[in-house]
């Protein structure tokens, strides 16, 4: 096998094996599909964050379709805060756009970096209270209406800001949001979070491709093999949340995602030390 052969191979597996972590956790992948392209396949920022964004809605495809069958979605909350999140998600690839084209690639590795330190804390801070025996979540959540309703909302505009900016799926900010706020079990959480993600990300994506005009150079990096790669990451996905909703304690998968995070922090911080203190 050749080398770039082997990088291909070696690159699929990681794409697969995120989704299949990521999905039962309420996440698309995006903290690690962005990385994954800049310094392993050495894409450009722009191509990188529209493909990450592509593999977080097959994620979200496949995981809601798991969690829906299942039961595990509450579908009028998701709905109050879908359009809130379209909003924000336009808003985010604008911003993304404006701060690539002034201030280079950078600028997303620090948003990125940032992103990642907040997602490490709410990560253990959450295996901490499931450990302790104390992550059930209500039977009961409060109604999504007035004030609680509005920061609802608040929030989900945030989660799309940062998945238009950053290439993520926002949902380490939905997921904090159905938990921490709403009081949802973890797999409630996780469901009704990838309702927002499966409608926002094509947004995302769309203005991104408006944008940037990076639509030509995906067919021309990834050409038709972009169909089989985007239906084995949905079925990943979907195999990933169905296996960990009936088999699997939620900590199984959050110490790889939890080692992998801290990897990609680490190869972003070193861009950044090489550019600010050196």
């Amino acid at each position: 096998m050749t080398v770039e052969l082997v990088l291909i191979v070696i690159v699929m597996l990681l794409i697969l094996m995120t989704a299949f972590m990521f999905a039962p956790l309420g996440l698309g992948g995006g903290v690690l599909y962005v990385p994954i392209f800049i310094y392993l396949l050495d894409w450009d920022i722009k191509l990188s964050l529209v493909c990450s964004l592509l593999l977080v809605w097959t994620v979200s495809m496949g995981s809601r379709a798991a969690h829906e069958s299942g039961g595990y979605s509450v579908d009028d909350v998701g709905r109050k805060g879908t359009p809130a999140a379209l909003c924000g998600a336009i808003v985010g690839a604008l911003i993304a756009a404006l701060l690539i084209d002034h201030l280079g690639d950078m600028s997303i590795k620090i948003g990125a970096s940032i992103l990642l330190v907040w997602v490490l804390y709410r990560t253990v801070k959450q295996l901490n209270v499931d450990m302790n025996g104390k992550s059930n979540g209500d039977d009961e959540p409060p109604p999504v209406e007035g004030t609680l309703l509005t920061k609802y909302r608040a929030g989900c505009f945030s989660g799309g800001a940062a998945s238009g900016l950053l290439g993520i799926g926002g949902g380490a900010v939905f997921m904090t949001l159905h938990r921490s706020v709403l009081g949802f079990k973890q797999h409630q959480a996780a469901g009704t979070s990838y309702i927002i993600e499966s409608w926002m990300v094509p947004v995302g994506v769309a203005t991104h491709l408006v944008i940037d005009g990076t639509g030509s150079l995906i067919f021309e990096t990834l050409g038709l093999s972009i169909i089989p790669i985007y239906l084995s990451v949905v079925g990943t996905a979907w195999l990933g949340a169905k296996t960990a909703i009936k088999l699997l304690p939620q900590r199984v998968l959050t110490y790889p995602f939890i080692i992998a995070v801290v990897a990609s922090l680490l190869r972003y911080l070193i861009d950044i030390r090489e550019v600010f203190f050196l």
